[in-house]
Formats: C-alpha cells, sequence, structure tokens
C-alpha cells in the first residue's frame, strides 16, 4: 500500500489535479476524515485538499483561519521535521477552548490532527495537515510514524506542485517552458529530452555530455543522483545537493520520476529534473537536512548537533539516548548525505547558503572524522563505544 501512495504522491506532482483523491484515499486508509496542504505564502496562495475538507481549507484560506492558526505556528516555531498532534504542540485546556478548534474545527466534526511544516529551499513554506473527526479521540502515536515515512515524497512532491500547473501544459517545451525553475526531462540512461533556458543556461553544477547524457560535477552530488536513477532509493526520488560553482549559487536538484498518466504528458520522460535555488533567507536547517536528504526526524536533529558542533556524548546526554543509537543515527546521516565528516556535512549542508558570522573562538568543537564520530574500528569490522 505504502509503495502505491508513493507512486501516486509523485504522479499528483506532475499532473496537480491528482492531489485531492489521493489526499482523501491517504487520510481513509490511515483513520483521518481528510487532508489537505497549502503554501504559507501571501504572494501565492494555492491549496489543494480532499473532497471531505476542501471547503473547510477554503475558508481557512480565504476567511482569515490561517492567521488564528494555533496549530500552524506551533509546529512552525518547533521546528520539527515530521509531523506532529495537536496533543504534542497545545495543552488540552488550548484544545478545548482556542477559537482556531472551538469555533472553526470542531463545527465541522473535527478537532484532532496531525500537521507538518515544509520549509523548501526557494524559501516557500507548505503545510500538510491531516484531520481527525473530534469523535475519534487524539491522533494515535503509531500514525504520525507511518505519516512520517510519507513526508520526504510529499515534500518533493509539492515543492514541484506549487511551481507548475501541468494541466495547461501540450507538449514537453510548453511544460518546461512554463516551469519558471531550470528544468530538464531525461529519458533512459539519463538522455536529456528536453530543456529549458534556465537549465540549458546552468555555469558548471551540471554538465550535458556526449550522447546528451546527465551529469552532476560533484562527486558526491553525482554519487547521490546515480542512487536515485538506479531506483535504489524507496519511492524512486531523491532531492540532490549541488554546491555552488563558477559563479553559480548552490541549489538543489529534485529527482522526480515520472509515472502513470503524468507519463503520457511527457512522452519518454522517465525522469524529471528540477532545481530550486538556495539563498539568502532559505529554510531553516533542519528542515532543509530532512526534506533535501530523507532523514528521519531523529537523524535531522542528530544532523543538527553535530554540525553545531555537538558530540555524539553531549548529544545522548542530552536527548536521554544510548551514545550507540546517536552512532547509529550519524552513519546514516553521512549515507544519506554522501558525507563522510563533520566539515563534509556542514559544507553540504550550510556551506553555501549565504553568508554567515564565524562563532567566538572556542563555541564550535573542532571539525571531526566519520571515524572519531562514530568510534573507532575493532579488528572483526565493529565500533567502540557502543
Amino acid at each position: 500500500m505504502a509503495r502505491d501512495f508513493i507512486e501516486r504522491i509523485y504522479e499528483a506532482a506532475a499532473l496537480p489535479e491528482f492531489w485531492p483523491d489521493l489526499f482523501q484515499d491517504l487520510a481513509t486508509s490511515l483513520d483521518f476524515a481528510g487532508a489537505a496542504m497549502h503554501s504559507i505564502n501571501p504572494d501565492f496562495q494555492r491549496y489543494a485538499a480532499s473532497p471531505e475538507v476542501a471547503e473547510l481549507t477554503r475558508r481557512f484560506i480565504f476567511d482569515g483561519w490561517q492567521k488564528r492558526n494555533l496549530r500552524g505556528d506551533r509546529a512552525k516555531a518547533l521546528d520539527h521535521p515530521g509531523f506532529v498532534r495537536d496533543q504534542d504542540i497545545a495543552s488540552d485546556d488550548e484544545i478545548d477552548t482556542h477559537p482556531f478548534y472551538a469555533e472553526f474545527l470542531r463545527p465541522a466534526g473535527l478537532g484532532y490532527g496531525a500537521a507538518s511544516v515544509v520549509d523548501c529551499p526557494s524559501g516557500d513554506v507548505i503545510a500538510f495537515s491531516f484531520e481527525r473527526p473530534w469523535s475519534d479521540g487524539p491522533v494515535p502515536v503509531e500514525r504520525v510514524g507511518e505519516l512520517d515515512k510519507l513526508r520526504p515524497h510529499l515534500a518533493r512532491a509539492a515543492v514541484f506542485s506549487t511551481r507548475v500547473d501541468l494541466e495547461r501544459a501540450k507538449a514537453q517545451a510548453a511544460a518546461l517552458a512554463g516551469l519558471g525553475l531550470p528544468a530538464a526531462v531525461l529519458g533512459s540512461r539519463r538522455k536529456v529530452l528536453a530543456a529549458n533556458e534556465q537549465f540549458a543556461a546552468l555555469p558548471g553544477q551540471l554538465r550535458i555530455g556526449a550522447g546528451d547524457r546527465l551529469s552532476v560535477d560533484d562527486p558526491a552530488s553525482e554519487a547521490l543522483f546515480a542512487i536515485a536513477l538506479a531506483g535504489r532509493v524507496e519511492g524512486e526520488g531523491l532531492s540532490v545537493p549541488l554546491k555552488a560553482h563558477s559563479g553559480a549559487q548552490p541549489a538543489v536538484m529534485h529527482v522526480l520520476p515520472v509515472r502513470r498518466s503524468a507519463r503520457d504528458l511527457f512522452s519518454l520522460a522517465e525522469w524529471l529534473i528540477v532545481l530550486t535555488p538556495l539563498g539568502p533567507g532559505s529554510a531553516p536547517l533542519a528542515s532543509i537536512l530532512s526534506g533535501l536528504f530523507d532523514l528521519s526526524p531523529a537523524e535531522a536533529r542528530v544532523a543538527r548537533e553535530v554540525i553545531a558542533g555537538e558530540t555524539v556524548t553531549a548529544i545522548a546526554a542530552k536527548y536521554a539516548l544510548r551514545e550507540s543509537t546517536v552512532r547509529t543515527q550519524l552513519r546514516a546521516v553521512f549515507a544519506k548525505t554522501g558525507t563522510s565528516r563533520q566539515s563534509e556535512l556542514v559544507a553540504a549542508c550550510i556551506g553555501g547558503i549565504g553568508a554567515r558570522p564565524a562563532p567566538p573562538s572556542g563555541e564550535m568543537a573542532p571539525m571531526r572524522e566519520l571515524s572519531d564520530l562514530v568510534g573507532s574500528p575493532r579488528v572483526d569490522g565493529s565500533r567502540l563505544g557502543g
């Protein structure tokens, strides 16, 4: 079932009219009444919702409830790279009395839900919400875990879906011209079938070689790109960081699989490549880590602490975890980001996102190698300290 939903998520990325039915089926499978996503951008108001909550979402956007949204404000302030429940961010008294619940949700028979805020690399912000009937009580913890497995796919698809309306596209060139971002369509063996002018003018991060084959200049990013195209990532989609190069600012390359009826639109297309730039005012670090590298909430938390200069011991103590657990999560972070030491992780995640003041002397611990962070190897190949 999860695989089918992942495929449908990427299908909706190319054909936005599929979002409502997808949200309804996904909500029903997880015991929610409905689901929706909306942009948190006063200059670009857009939303998609399942039929059960479509009118409620319209009122939320256009009747001023977005400004009185306790759930959204708390979720964004929490900076958690996953879904959160109402009871995680609000007290029982607030859920009982706050106007967002008492005057907006409960008259519609709702009152409990789970939400996640996705900060896109371009600075756009997208919120997802899954609404549960008030009579069913709070959202069970296990439902949040199931939503978190789908969140990276929802985030990538939504980034694309909020930027382009392929309903109006009649051909490959017309669709690419309407993106407003560097984009290309790939066929088999990385062959570039079509690309817009922005993509063709990229100064060096990507290269179109013999046979119109697309490659990435940076070895670490090229390795992640190869993994995505080989289908070794669940859901066959990935977001790849691109370092600053030859005057080009850092960017994120979204590798989106073309599936089902979306394939009809793009003819021989197998992959849609869309770039979003990273610049001043980009997304908070935790959201970038989670959205770009498919890190779990726990992995994103560990990565954020390591980038800040914390040791494994300090992270374990801070979050009441075993050091072995932190090391396991850190190994996953290095594997997913294509790095092997702290300095590389910092460079991959924040090294090019605008100028940042240097920390005071002694504020950040010295950069450490992978072996220093996760432990030294034993003779049998295991690690010390955990």
